[in-house]
């Protein structure tokens, strides 16, 4: 019995007590031999296999010191001879069983040691410099005895997490930010992440990011407001808006009301200069949150109206009315108090503008010179136009004269009058005697006028001239075939 509880250490101190040196020599072989193949094969990562063996062994070792002893006994007895009967051997097969499970904690705990340093190297952020990522590695490799799963594993875990810390960190240097705050989001996410973001390094990142996108939104803007282009904005103006609330008391929060003013800036910059598209670059920013830096949203109030006004002026410029309709929309629905009659102004413009667009279409194949001779007076201060419509077809007035007031006015087909044959015209008496007459009475100045009939092979008469109050102009159309 004492024989196998020596054995049972697996170092074969029993065959040492009965000098049986080929056992002892063996039973040291086969221990040492599985600890070294335990420890390379990795004891700690198959605990199913190794610690079945290791049980297995200890017991076949112990039941064989067992016989061992019994055998050596029972030759001594049968020589005259009394086997030993004291308590040595069983106190030291019980301190040898304590020197070994000893010996197997203090592996596991030198690897927990080792462990605790190099999550201590990580929390510092120092993963770049591959010293916690050797140190978890050294975890792995050289305390597989430890027999401790968990202690492999959250090495594993570890070096994944410096991985991704490492990679987040090369992303900053590299300038890639968004790539760089996926990164860090991820690390944040992993259970064996260590290291803090107490000195605001995150922050700073999201601010780069920012700035980097507005920067090369604007360096890359075309003169016009793209889909990318309001992306770009909107996304750098988010982002610098959150930094102040996931980052409060960062020093990149501190410099967030002047990034927001700058971007304001930056994604204004049309402004003064191409109103129509800095309108846009407005309406980009308009509708987002500025309590971060309220006073954005006070130039905001200011500048829309006035790159509105400007907008729908440049658009009448333009040609472009039905923009400029647009703008007027806006200022009236919007804006009521601003700039009342300079509204008011452009709204004539505007019918002005399609007034000429419309003599320019009718005059486009020609025209003839518009006979406005005074043939009387008018009675008034006003210009008189007095026309009689001796044709079958609408005869249509058009104006545009100072400040672009502009009308157009109709005098209706003549159901009894005929289209006349080229040198056979109606007598003054028959023209001026029969047809719908027209009488337009104009304020005194310089008049751009078309008349042409609503048949478009007639040529209208045109010509830009300057009127005089208390006159009368009295004439008669009609229509000559081939005319």
């Amino acid at each position: 019995m004492r024989t196998g509880a020596l054995n049972a250490s697996g170092l074969g101190i029993g065959y040492l007590r009965l000098k049986q040196w080929p056992f002892f020599v063996a039973a040291l072989i086969i221990t040492v031999g599985l600890l070294i193949t335990a420890a390379f094969v990795g004891a700690a990562d198959n605990l199913l296999l190794w610690v079945p063996i290791f049980l297995v062994w200890f017991l076949a070792a112990a039941l064989h010191g067992l016989f061992a002893g019994r055998s050596h006994d029972e030759r001594l007895l049968a020589q005259g001879g009394t086997p030993p009967r004291g308590a040595l051997p069983i106190l030291t097969a019980g301190g040898l069983v304590v020197a070994l499970l000893v010996a197997l904690t203090s592996v596991w705990q030198l690897g927990e040691w080792r462990l605790r340093v190099a999550d201590a190297t990580h929390a510092r952020g120092d993963c770049g410099t591959s010293e916690a990522v050797a140190g978890y590695h050294a975890v792995e490799d050289f305390f597989q005895l430890s027999f401790s799963s968990s202690l492999m594993e959250r090495a594993r875990a570890g070096v994944a997490a410096c991985e991704l810390l490492d990679r987040a960190q090369d992303d900053v240097v590299a300038e890639d930010y968004e790539q760089a705050l996926d990164a860090y989001a991820t690390y944040f996410e992993h259970p064996a992440a260590r290291w803090q973001d107490t000195d605001g390094e995150v922050a700073d990142i999201h601010l780069s990011y920012a700035t980097d996108l507005a920067e090369t939104a604007d360096a890359e803007f075309s003169g016009s407001v793209t889909p990318e282009y309001s992306d770009a904005m909107t996304r750098a103006q988010e982002i610098f808006s959150i930094i102040p609330v996931d980052y409060e008391g960062t020093e990149a929060a501190g410099q967030v009301p002047q990034a927001l003013t700058d971007l304001y800036e930056t994604g204004t910059n049309r402004l003064g200069s191409d109103w129509c598209t800095g309108l846009e670059q407005i309406d980009v920013l308009r509708d987002l949150d500025w309590s971060a830096a309220p006073e954005v949203t006070e130039r905001i109030d200011g500048d829309r109206p006035e790159a509105v006004l400007e907008c729908g002026w440049a658009s009448v410029d333009a040609q472009e009315f039905d923009h400029a309709d647009d703008m007027v929309e806006i200022l009236e629905a919007e804006y009521t108090e601003y700039e009342a009659k300079d509204v008011e102004k452009m709204v004539t413009h505007i019918g002005a503008g399609r007034i000429e667009l419309e003599m320019d279409t009718l005059t486009i194949l020609g025209d003839s010179a518009l006979d406005a001779t005074p043939t009387a007076s008018s009675g008034n201060d006003k210009f008189v136009f007095e026309l009689v419509n001796h044709s079958p077809y609408d005869l249509r007035f058009l104006y545009v004269g100072p400040d672009k007031v502009h009308g157009e006015v109709v005098a209706d087909a003549c159901d009894d009058c005929d289209v006349y044959e080229p040198g056979s015209p109606p007598s003054q008496d028959a023209c001026f005697g029969e047809g719908e007459t027209l009488e337009v009475e104009l304020d005194p100045g310089e008049y751009r006028i078309v008349i042409a009939y609503s048949d478009p092979l007639t040529r209208p008469s045109e010509g830009t001239v300057k009127l005089k109050g208390g006159d009368l102009s009295s004439s008669c159309y009609f229509v000559t075939s081939g005319s």
